[in-house]
């Protein structure tokens, strides 16, 4: 009985499945499943390689175009240089043909009458920028406010692969975007002087330490910025126009050092006043500050800073003279 039924089974089996024993099917079955799975998995295989070939070609040409279009920048003469920064389509609103960014007395844009022209290019992450802003900034304010100079302020991103998260070019677009739209020069000086403060520049390098745009953001609200226009000053908005004019600065032959170890290279800062660029060099090398070497050079003495009417000696288109020994006391 049990038999008979078995072949029951089997026979039914067999009519069912055309003639071949069902285990064998299923066998059969399990295998062609298998296969299909190999094929499928070869197949996705197959897709992901592509995949990561295609990602690897695409990052290998970024990487190549970056490399061509760094290499070409490097390779630009001057002219061209200066031609990139006049074809940048954002730029601050009151900055000149070679990236400067000019105030006084009177205003963003405009020259105080009968008054030396003072260039400053500072990198904010520069230590010996910082040496510069902290023995000068308050007596620029005094000859800014009496109306006995002008000052045009270059910021530049030198160091920038010197921080981790681009700094300097965070704090320049800060300050191109502060003289844009806070109509009062003081409270981008005052931001000058915050941000190279020993208390708040950053080291660079291996010891640099991320700033956030919110700890930029509290010095320019600090430095009497209003809070809705320094809540806007840390985007990016500059970066092309900052980046041409950094390419011009440094082709600029005028703007090299004279002597010394660095004779040929462009080191910050750069002092230049009435269109001749300061020694600093040599400054350094019989011993004066930067307060006593502009001093001499634009002709004013110590006790005149800040006296309206007593203007330096070499006016607005005289040549500063290069300070040659440490006046006496």
């Amino acid at each position: 009985m049990a038999r008979h039924t078995g072949n029951g089974y089997a026979q039914a089996a067999t009519s069912w499945y055309g003639g071949a024993d069902a285990g064998d099917l299923l066998i059969q079955s399990r295998k062609a499943q298998q296969a299909k799975e190999r094929r499928q998995r070869r197949i996705v295989g197959f897709i992901a390689f592509i995949v990561v070939m295609v990602f690897i070609v695409v990052i290998g040409l970024v990487s190549y175009h970056s490399i061509a279009k760094r290499n070409a920048a490097q390779n630009i003469t001057e002219d061209q240089a200066y031609s990139s920064l006049q074809k940048v389509k954002l730029k601050p609103k009151y900055t000149n043909d070679k990236g400067g960014i000019l105030f006084s007395k009177v205003g963003y844009g405009k020259k105080a009458p009968n008054a030396p022209t003072i260039e400053l290019y500072t990198d904010p992450m520069c230590p010996g920028c910082a040496v510069l802003h902290q023995q000068m900034d308050s007596t620029f304010r005094a000859l800014l406010d009496s109306g006995q100079i002008n000052l045009e302020v270059h910021p530049v991103t030198f160091l920038d692969s010197m921080s981790t998260d681009h700094y300097s070019s965070r704090a320049d677009n800060a300050i191109a975007y502060i003289s844009s739209y806070d109509p009062n020069p003081d409270h981008l000086l005052d931001f000058l002087t915050n941000i190279h403060s020993d208390s708040f520049q950053p080291e660079e390098a291996a010891n640099y330490k991320p700033v956030s745009n919110a700890q930029l953001q509290q010095q320019a609200v600090t430095s009497g910025v209003p809070a809705g226009i320094a809540a806007k000053a840390f985007g990016n908005e500059y970066e092309p126009w900052l980046a041409a004019a950094a390419q011009y600065t440094l082709r600029r032959p005028e703007l090299k050092d004279i002597a010394g170890q660095f004779k040929g290279k462009l080191t910050t800062p750069v002092v230049v006043i009435n269109g001749k660029m300061l020694d600093i060099s040599g400054i350094s090398d019989i011993g004066l500050t930067y307060k006593v070497a502009i001093l001499q050079s634009i002709g004013l003495s110590n006790e005149a800073i800040g006296r309206v009417g007593a203007q330096p000696a070499i006016g607005s288109n005289g040549s500063p003279t290069f300070p040659k020994s440490q006046p006496s006391a």
